[in-house]
């Protein structure tokens, strides 16, 4: 067993047939993801439990769904509790990926609003933003959307307090103190920076999301002839 673990897990019922393993302790902590992402991939303890219907990682956090009329709900929990002391992350498990981006730098722009939200200019805006190594935490919200973790904090930024009810897909956004790509047209309350051509989720690919739990992003300036 590892001797320094991140933190201390609780776990938490989620209706009859869920289970929620919280392992957050203040802000986000990398370590205790790299745990979770152990637990979940592809030779992790998690994908052997025949108990279980799914698994739904999220940030610091996981959901595992199960049938309350099979399942010890107690039981389920003190072996959670066990694999999260157990599991054995390594410190790189990704992906590492560059993500071309063509900042809106035009006048009144939400770039510029974050600029000001910052008290910084756009240049170094992006400069910060350019500068971070982000991890992908998990994919959620819809298909394709990685909320990646790592965002300088002089950028942190509260949501919109009404999401637009259109945000474009391939929008670079800042949300909170993540950042990251929308996959496709929705409402959104994060505040666009630029935009991609890179495709975030095609169901026709073999692997439709771009992005997994685990890979290294960093974004690169482009300029809009490029």
């Amino acid at each position: 067993m590892p001797r320094h673990l991140p933190m201390k897990p609780r776990v938490h019922p989620c209706g009859t047939g869920g289970l929620m393993l919280d392992v957050a302790s203040g802000p986000f902590s990398l370590p205790a993801q790299r745990r979770l992402w152990a637990l979940v991939g592809a030779a992790g303890p998690l994908s052997q439990w025949k108990s279980l219907r799914s698994v739904v990682l999220g940030v610091n956090n996981l959901l595992v769904m199960f049938d309350p009329l099979r399942t010890n709900p107690q039981a389920l929990a003190l072996e959670l509790l066990q694999a999260w002391k157990s599991a054995r992350p390594s410190r790189e498990s990704g992906r590492v990926l560059e993500v071309p981006v063509v900042y809106d730098i035009s006048r009144d722009s939400e770039l510029e609003g974050v600029a000001r939200h910052a008290g910084l200019d756009v240049s170094e805006v992006i400069r910060l933003h350019t500068s971070a190594a982000y991890h992908v935490a998990c994919i959620g919200s819809v298909p394709g959307f990685a909320y990646l973790v790592g965002l300088p904090s002089d950028l942190s930024m509260p949501r919109h307090t009404t999401p637009r009810p259109k945000i474009a897909k391939g929008t670079v956004a800042i949300g909170g103190a993540q950042t990251g790509v929308i996959p496709m047209d929705m409402p959104s309350g994060w505040h666009a920076l630029g935009t991609t051509q890179l495709d975030m989720f095609d169901p026709s690919r073999a692997r439709p999301c771009l992005l997994a739990p685990g890979d290294q992003i960093r974004f690169i300036a482009r300029s809009a002839t490029r």
